[in-house]
């Protein structure tokens, strides 16, 4: 096994840590939220796994970048689950049970919907982009299932204790993330330097910003579900999209491309998550503090009952 799996690895565990550590605040109604509400539902999963990667496809018939940047973007827009979620989604003042509820939600359906946008993506493109359904299950069960359905079963067995540990498990995983990320990109520099282009960085940006735009306008007027959305289409989690490219393409690297578009799209979802506060704390709208998302498991508020 490779230092750039073994990173990969971390990265993943470090999401199911994150996953885990919110899982212990959260109740059966938030994990189901987005299940009982087949409109809300609906509009997720055409978002995520319909408007998001037919823009990567676009871009890959009309715009002319480098072939592991095309590569990169496309199985990117296949990763169904977003680095972030729900740490950033709740701290930017989103709905922290349709952020449970879109992750459990996601999870569940990407076993069958991404194999199949794959095999469809790859006869358009003219490319293998085939993915077995058993290897995007085992990363929803081990990255998202089991730590949720953990995490929430020691909070209900043990809620002081669950409460009490809920933050330092986010920080650790906040902490792996940044670690591995920073000694990936020291390792795949070199990549990242070839892959870093101006046509490049402007297709992952335009990538990024027009994935805010869409999660936004389809999460609908509540700024709490559009905000959860937004981040969900333009944020995803490198480690499983590097995971997934090799899986596809075992004898090619795409590491630096998805690197260099974490970077990217970190970027342009903090300067996002920031505008949202700054917006909200104008129209007098309550704001979850800033250390929430770091510190302690948000619990949802009454307006969300």
């Amino acid at each position: 096994m490779d230092i750039v799996t073994v990173l990969s690895t971390v990265l993943k565990v470090a999401v199911a840590l994150t996953v885990f550590g919110y899982g212990l605040s959260a109740r059966a109604d938030d994990i189901l939220f987005v299940l009982r509400r087949p409109r809300l539902l609906f509009v997720s999963v055409v978002a995520m796994f319909v408007v998001m990667p037919v823009i990567a496809l676009g871009a890959h018939a009309y715009l002319d970048f480098p072939h592991a940047a095309e590569v990169a973007l496309v199985v990117i827009a296949l990763t169904p689950i977003p680095a972030l979620l729900p740490r950033t989604e709740i701290g930017s003042g989103g709905r922290a049970r349709y952020a449970y509820g879109l992750a459990f939600a996601v999870a569940l359906l990407s076993p069958v919907v991404v194999p199949v946008l794959s095999d469809l993506i790859g006869r358009l493109m003219d490319r293998p982009f085939g993915l077995s359904p058993f290897t995007i299950a085992e990363a929803m069960l081990t990255q998202i299932l089991l730590p949720l359905g953990l995490g929430w079963l020691v909070g209900r067995i043990w809620p002081a204790a669950a409460q009490r540990i809920g933050g330092t498990l986010v920080n650790i995983a906040n902490i792996a993330t940044l670690a591995a990320l920073v000694v990936l990109l020291v390792l795949v520099f070199p990549a990242v330097l070839t892959a870093l282009s101006l046509v490049t960085l402007a297709v992952l940006l335009a990538y990024t910003g027009i994935g805010l735009a869409v999660g936004h306008a389809l999460g609908g007027p509540d700024r709490a579900d559009s905000v959860v959305l937004a981040i969900a289409c333009a944020n995803r989690n490198p480690g499983l999209a590097i995971g997934l490219a090799a899986a596809i393409f075992p004898a090619e690297s795409f590491a630096g491309t998805v690197i260099l578009y974490a970077l990217v799209s970190n970027v342009a979802v903090t300067l996002y998550t920031r505008w949202q506060r700054r917006h909200a704390v104008d129209r007098g709208d309550d704001v979850v503090p800033r250390t929430a998302s770091t510190t302690t498991p948000m619990r949802p508020t009454e307006e969300e009952t």
